[in-house]
């Protein structure tokens, strides 16, 4: 390690690769972040990926953003269904949820913020932790050893540099250099065979009271959905039967007119337009030796559902506090093959939801609607029977937590009285311990005491001696969530391990797994 010039090398400043760069650099572990774009995208890049599910908001809330993606960003509206000029009502199929918050998922429901802002926040985020993205700077040639990875990078004004890094993650995109490289399959399918579009306008005349949905139009569906913050824009989606029409302002002016039926909109302002096709597929493997896979890289989702910037986000968040523990705790290297274990069965049953999800849309009836359930959140997706998920518990209750699912939140009281989260005791690079109905806490080698932070939660009802060495579980939520004995809580936000009073020699040993 000592001869490398860095530790990680990241390929590509999406969402995924911000990602990982600000999980690396809070955990103080050197990397170089890399985009092959000369300047960072702003409001003409796209609004693609502008979706953030419920799971991504709390990824978010960990990092230190959510304060920040709340201001930029806004709920999504209501579907509105429309033929021609006339007004259906509530469009059903497409209809997106607004739940309120619970005890147990405190952002409950699908946010809106364009992704070019998102990607602005991180940015801003990762400078906090003294890090930064190399604009201009293109991966061009990548080789791997034992010992490293070694890659050569071009910059704009045609330096050529060589790299030597610990390991690499390509975050560049279906398209991009690194899956190549290192010679990893790709295969993919087109769920629908029509031909799209998407584009950012400005109409003056549309109400940005709904989405806007005109799903039987001649010629193909249109959709018009504002985006949040941006007066007036609208993301716009077009489906054709056969070839794509010319882009022009003047060409997307006369869609909009003709599928509407209402000559009175007029697009103004064109910010951004890319034909796209609706396309799922997947890597063979998320990692080759020293080089992962995360976001686009490794699976690619159909627009319909918003799951493929989300899936890269926990990709990122899933690989960074593994390359920590081995980079700055020591732990094996075995650690790191977990990444494809978890996420790639993620991924491919996402990718099966969601497939299926676009098909019952081509062929769907009044009454069918789309699901919004926790699946599709990303709140239910778990790693039970993975290979960090060890339960040592007797059987629990149902709707307990076990390993390998989110760890949800819960109110809590401190011992002065004060209120606060269990989100955040989570918040940080660390693992959180919890010791449960009147469980002690389990004695935790030395070694391991600085990165593992323990927590006694009593009960409701728990005496005041108690108390004042706990936190208390306000209205009995953690209790019913996590049940009785010891969580271990990994520093992604799931529960890696679980065990009875006593269960100190078993909580040790998985800890052993994940440090030195």
């Amino acid at each position: 390690m000592n001869e490398c010039d860095t530790d990680v090398l990241i390929a590509g400043a999406g969402p995924a690769g911000l990602v990982l760069a600000c999980d690396l650099a809070r955990r103080d572990v050197r990397f170089r972040l890399v985009e092959m774009q000369g300047a960072p995208p702003d409001h003409r890049a796209g609004s693609r990926g502008k979706g953030i599910q419920p799971r991504t908001l709390e990824v978010y809330d960990d990092l230190g953003v959510i304060e920040a993606v709340h201001t930029a960003g806004g709920p999504y509206l209501p579907a509105m269904a429309w033929d021609g000029p006339r007004q259906l009502g509530p469009a059903k199929f497409h209809r997106i949820e607004r739940r309120e918050a619970t005890p147990d998922v405190p952002y409950p429901s699908m946010w809106m913020l364009p992704q070019s802002r998102a990607l602005e926040i991180l940015r801003a985020r990762l400078a906090v932790f003294g890090g930064r993205v190399e604009f201009g700077t293109q991966l061009v040639s990548l080789v791997q050893d034992r010992d490293g990875v070694t890659a050569t990078l071009e910059h704009a004004n045609g330096q050529i540099v060589t790299l030597r890094a610990a390991y690499a993650a390509g975050a560049d995109g279906s398209r991009g250099f690194v899956r190549g490289a290192i010679g990893v399959n790709f295969v993919s399918e087109a769920i629908d065979p029509h031909p799209m579009i998407t584009a950012d306008v400005v109409i003056p005349e549309l109400e940005p009271s709904h989405w806007h949905m005109w799903d039987q139009a001649e010629g193909g569906a249109l959709w018009l959905g504002p985006l949040a913050r941006m007066d007036h824009a609208f993301q716009l989606y077009a489906k054709f039967e056969r070839d794509l029409p010319d882009v022009s302002i003047e060409s997307l002016r006369a869609l909009v007119k003709q599928r509407t039926g209402r000559p009175e909109l007029n697009v103004t302002e064109v910010y951004f337009v890319s034909p796209f096709g609706s396309r799922s597929g997947m890597a063979q493997h998320f990692q080759a030796g020293r080089v992962f896979l995360v976001g686009d890289a490794a699976h690619v989702h159909p627009p319909a559902g918003g799951q493929g910037m989300n899936t890269a986000v926990q990709d990122a968040y899933n690989l960074g506090w593994k390359l920590g523990q081995v980079l700055r705790h020591g732990a094996p290297a075995a650690l790191l093959n977990t990444y494809e274990q978890e996420r790639l069965a993620v991924a491919a049953h996402l990718l099966e939801f969601v497939g299926q999800m676009h098909k019952d849309w081509l062929g769907k009836t009044k009454d069918k609607e789309e699901p919004r359930k926790g699946e599709h959140m990303q709140l239910s997706l778990n790693y039970r029977g993975g290979p960090l998920s060890v339960d040592e518990r007797p059987p629990t209750g149902e709707g307990v937590a076990r390993a390998g699912d989110r760890a949800p939140d819960a109110p809590l009281r401190d011992s002065s009285g004060a209120g606060c989260r269990l989100f955040d005791l989570y918040r940080g690079p660390h693992f959180t311990l919890l010791a449960l109905g009147g469980t002690p806490l389990p004695d935790i080698e030395a070694r391991y005491r600085d990165a593992v932070r323990a927590y006694r939660i009593a009960p409701p009802d728990a005496d005041q001696s108690f108390i004042g060495r706990s936190f208390v579980d306000v209205g009995g939520h953690v209790h019913r969530d996590y049940g009785n004995g010891i969580v271990l809580v990994r520093p992604d936000g799931y529960v890696g391990y679980t065990g009875p009073a006593g269960a100190g020699r078993g909580l040790n040993a998985y800890l052993a797994r994940c440090f030195g």
